[in-house]
């Protein structure tokens, strides 16, 4: 199967291109597999591992950070190598068995910081889902920097006191939230 060329990868990651998004999965994703169940995981850990380095390209993409000097593929499976040591050493019993992954170099290009970003923006994401959908709705508003007057007219309000107050419960339950989140503490 040929491979696909790395600026044509970029761009349908950057577009959200379905059809390149299932080439990238059906050449990629059983390397990633593999990498996987060799080191102790399952499927369904290759295929969490597999979405994350795709986020995680997908984002770096946006931010203009993204520096392939290599092949993709080679590029991915080192982004998700790095994702599957951090989340396989992250069970203390299974830090002691990481001699496999040892005999490797840092990874370029994908930083510690960056990984907590995604972790940040993944327990924010799950917990966002779990307000009700006019918190969302309002807290997405004030995210895009809409002015209050409009957010106002979206949601039929008249009081920009009260959108102001119903922001400030919205973003203390959000909190919260995370805060009781057992991986908060990570």
């Amino acid at each position: 199967m040929k491979s696909l060329d790395n600026k044509i990868i970029v761009e349908g990651i950057r577009s959200q291109d379905k059809d390149i998004l299932k080439k990238i999965y059906s050449f990629y994703f059983p390397t990633i597999k593999r990498l996987v169940i060799d080191n102790r995981g399952c499927e369904q850990d290759a295929k969490d591992v597999f979405q994350e380095g795709i986020i995680i390209i997908y984002r770096k993409i946006m931010d203009g950070k993204l520096n392939l000097e290599s092949s993709f593929k080679s590029y991915l499976y080192s982004v998700c190598r790095f994702i599957w040591i951090k989340q396989f050493t992250t069970n203390k019993e299974n830090s002691e068995k990481l001699d496999h992954f040892l005999e490797y170099d840092e990874i370029p290009d994908i930083e510690e910081d960056e990984y907590k970003q995604h972790e940040q923006y993944k327990l924010y994401q799950k917990h966002f889902k779990r307000l009700e959908k006019d918190c969302q709705t309002l807290m997405k508003l004030f995210l895009e920097k809409v002015p209050l007057k409009d957010i106002a007219k979206r949601l039929n309000i008249d009081s920009n006191h009260y959108i102001k107050r119903k922001k400030f419960k919205c973003k203390e339950q959000l909190v919260r939230y995370i805060k009781s989140d057992p991986n908060y503490i990570e």
